[in-house]
């Protein structure tokens, strides 16, 4: 019967040093992803340019209205930003185009009946996490270009201007390849592997613990007399 006991004790005390190593493992990736995570986008900040529309409203109307600026504007643009072959390149286009941005934008709306006012430029605007097609923007300040239709009190919607993530297909927001390798160049593989991999957050913490609910199934039923 001692002996019994002193192997379960030392049964016990193993079994206890490796829920502090598994929970100390789990502390480690949490931190380590969150640092990869605040290093990307901070990385992504300092190489894109983020597109803004805020409505009016959340009536339906305006909400409308804020969709079809949005899409004559990305339309209008989708050439002269293709020149851009940095963030601050794309700043001083849009920055020299921004008169007609508004009239583009204006006469949108005047087509519809609207007399909403329009201002656009640039601002340092905070974002949530975002996916667009199979990439995901961790969430942070962005330098944006805005686009405020009246007094901008509704829903907004956003894209990525450069490197242009939405202009192939606007509706559906489909991600152009040449788009996805430019972000690829300014990353390292961690940080680029962040925003590609769509896997829950908690994987590794769960293949740990069932790892360890395997061996501890093969080990109490050995223990057991």
């Amino acid at each position: 019967m001692i002996s019994y006991k002193n192997k379960l004790y030392s049964f016990i005390v193993f079994l206890l040093l490796i829920l502090l190593i598994g929970s100390l493992s789990t502390t480690f990736i949490h931190l380590r992803k969150n640092s990869v995570y605040a290093a990307t986008q901070q990385e992504l900040a300092s190489h894109v340019v983020r597109f803004h529309v805020l409505a009016e409203s959340d009536s339906e109307e305006d909400q409308k209205l804020k969709l079809l600026v949005k899409t004559a504007v990305l339309e209008y643009m989708e050439q002269p930003l293709a020149r851009a072959s940095s963030a601050e390149e794309a700043l001083e286009i849009l920055d020299r185009y921004t008169d007609d941005i508004i009239r583009v934008a204006s006469d949108t709306l005047a087509k519809q009946g609207s007399t909403l006012s329009v201002k656009a430029g640039t601002e340092l605007v905070y974002f949530p996490e975002k996916t667009y097609g199979d990439l995901t923007f961790p969430a942070g300040y962005y330098t944006a270009y805005r686009i405020l239709l009246g007094s901008g009190g509704g829903q907004n919607w956003w894209c990525v201007l450069y490197p242009p993530l939405c202009f192939i297909d606007v509706t559906h927001c489909i991600v152009p390849e040449e788009s996805k390798q430019e972000i690829k160049s300014f990353l390292n593989e961690e940080e680029y592997a962040l925003i590609t991999t769509n896997l829950p957050d908690d994987q590794n913490t769960v293949e740990i613990r069932f790892r360890l609910l395997d061996w501890l199934t093969s080990n109490t039923s050995s223990a057991t007399p």
